[in-house]
């Protein structure tokens, strides 16, 4: 697993694993590997090697600092993809994101986005996709708007790792059990989520928090949890 910043010794391991990407049931080729672990004052990095230079020809590498109450601190990335290589660090404040940001051949930008407070961080890796229950506040069976930050990759290179606010609207739906090469989950989290251009999905996860699986119906996607470790 390729990081950003070697574990250091007073890190624990919380718990470790891998997603596999498919598309109409077929693996995409791409891999994601992942790690969380809790420094003593329980603050949390959590670390992510999205490596698809074999057969998306994508690659993304994070880091993210979240506090104690799951709150995100500070995120860093390295993004690649055909001629696009691009490096980058989010400070998260309460009603806005500090970015700072280099694409190879570009001029570095510093900019700041204003966002809503509350909002929660989709930074493109499967263990990011916590953020849907991490948002979610309302009453149990009855959907809300969750303001989100996203960086931005599908983009034209000036413009790489440039962050957008957004929302999205979730909906939890009855627990049930959920099935992935990692084993079988009982009593999973079950959510319905609608993004802004009308894009729906399906998410389940285990007892942690931890992303068992996400499928979008309408295009076949379906990313699902491979290898998984927890710490007691």
């Amino acid at each position: 697993m390729r990081v950003l910043h070697p574990i250091r010794p007073e890190e624990k391991l919380v718990s470790r694993g891998r997603y596999r990407y498919l598309i109409d049931g077929e693996p995409t080729g791409d891999l994601e590997s992942w790690q969380i672990t809790r420094l003593p004052n329980g603050d949390e990095f959590v670390r992510a090697d999205l490596d698809g230079r074999e057969s998306s020809g994508a690659s993304l590498i994070t880091h993210l600092l979240r506090r104690e109450d799951g709150r995100p601190a500070v995120l860093r990335l390295r993004f690649e993809h055909e001629d696009v290589k691009a490096v980058a660090q989010y400070t998260f404040d309460e009603a806005s994101v500090q970015v700072a940001r280099t694409a190879e051949g570009e001029q570095r930008c510093v900019e700041t986005v204003d966002i809503a407070t509350g909002y929660v961080v989709d930074y493109h890796t499967m263990i990011s996709q916590d953020y849907v229950w991490r948002g979610y506040e309302g009453v149990e069976g009855y959907s809300q708007m969750v303001p989100l930050f996203s960086p931005d990759l599908w983009v034209e290179k000036s413009q790489v790792l440039h962050g957008r606010a957004l929302r999205f609207e979730v909906q939890p739906l009855p627990p049930t059990l959920c099935v992935v090469p990692a084993g079988a989950f009982a009593g999973a989290q079950h959510y319905r989520v609608r993004f802004e251009d009308g894009v729906e999905a399906e998410a389940w996860y285990d007892s942690r928090g931890v992303p068992l699986r996400w499928q979008f119906p309408a295009r076949g996607y379906d990313f699902v949890l491979d290898e998984y470790q927890a710490q007691p």
